[in-house]
């Protein structure tokens, strides 16, 4: 008889606590920090916590954790489907079992890997959703941009890792890789024809770096150097030489890189220069004619150099 007294008690407290809970609002926290649920049979912890958290489904999973370890009378072996009947459960607040919602963090696009710093011509680049955008003093450039530079075009590029390319005359490059990270650099680019000069700046000088120079002739790898290439580019510009041919050229100013192609690999030292024939050619040593590799002129330059015509003309009619 006391038995059965015991567990009508039992059950009306139980009930009691129920409408005491379910009485606050559900869309607002807890007033209090403690409620209390005797569990019944049929229960589990699952049917409890969301008969008592309606509205915060997403944070079901981590309620039920929370239950088990305020409460680890009422679990066997600390397992949340292995509820006991009959044991009180100190049920958190939401304030003290939710975390805050993580910051909103706002895309703001990718970042810039390098910029423009002299332009001379026509030069722009079409992005990796292929929408074109005129380069100039200032523009930056990004991870999948395709570089292009005009007929009297040129552009130096100033990178992140303070590498510095010359793009000249009909030439097209693409970015494929520049980061920038802890575990490794990565500088991967594509010279697709045209002609360049790099200066190689930080990635490229510790060993698992990852530093590729791509062209349809070879790739090229440095140790931390100063180079040239010119590919599938038949006539010269700026002042350079037709060098009538669509092959590739390359010379190391300082340093030194490695040269692989299908044929395998050879390494350049500084002053060496090399010419391939094609992708499958052996590379052949070149003495390297004036204007090949020249530096291309600067609008700067360009622009003063007929005033020192003209005042040389004046000094001869002077003298006379």
């Amino acid at each position: 008889m006391l038995i059965k007294r015991i567990h009508i008690i039992t059950i009306v407290l139980s009930v009691l606590s129920l409408f005491a809970v379910q009485s606050v609002d559900a869309a607002t926290t807890f007033k209090t920090q403690k409620r209390y649920l005797y569990v019944q049979p049929g229960q589990t912890v699952f049917s409890i916590v969301k008969v008592l958290y309606p509205d915060k489904k997403e944070q079901w999973p981590e309620i039920i954790k929370n239950i088990v370890k305020k409460n680890p009378h009422a679990f066997k072996n600390g397992v949340a489907a292995e509820i006991k009947v009959g044991e009180r459960l100190l049920l958190p607040s939401t304030k003290s079992t939710i975390k805050s919602s993580p910051k909103v963090v706002v895309y703001k696009g990718p970042e810039a890997v390098g910029q423009v710093v002299k332009v001379r011509g026509k030069t722009f680049a079409i992005s990796p959703k292929n929408k074109k955008r005129d380069l100039d003093v200032g523009s930056e450039i990004f991870v999948g941009d395709r570089l292009f530079t005009g007929v009297t075009g040129f552009m130096r590029l100033h990178m992140i890792d303070d590498a510095k390319i010359d793009l000249r005359c009909n030439s097209e490059m693409l970015v494929e890789d520049y980061q920038l990270l802890r575990a490794g650099n990565r500088s991967v680019i594509y010279l697709l024809k045209g002609s360049l000069r790099k200066i190689t700046g930080s990635i490229g000088k510790v060993a698992h770096d990852i530093y590729e120079m791509k062209t349809p002739m070879a790739t090229v790898g440095v140790r931390g150097t100063d180079y040239a290439i010119r590919v599938l580019q038949s006539y010269g510009c700026d002042g350079s030489l037709d060098v009538n041919s669509e092959g590739m050229f390359v010379k190391v100013n300082a340093g030194g890189i490695d040269l692989k192609n299908n044929i395998g690999s050879v390494s350049l030292n500084q002053g060496d220069a090399a010419h391939l024939t094609g992708k499958d050619a052996n590379p052949q040593s070149i003495t390297v004619k004036s204007g090949v590799f020249g530096e291309a002129k600067l609008e700067e330059e360009e622009s003063t150099s007929w005033w020192w015509w003209l005042l040389g003309i004046i000094v001869i009619a002077a003298a006379a």
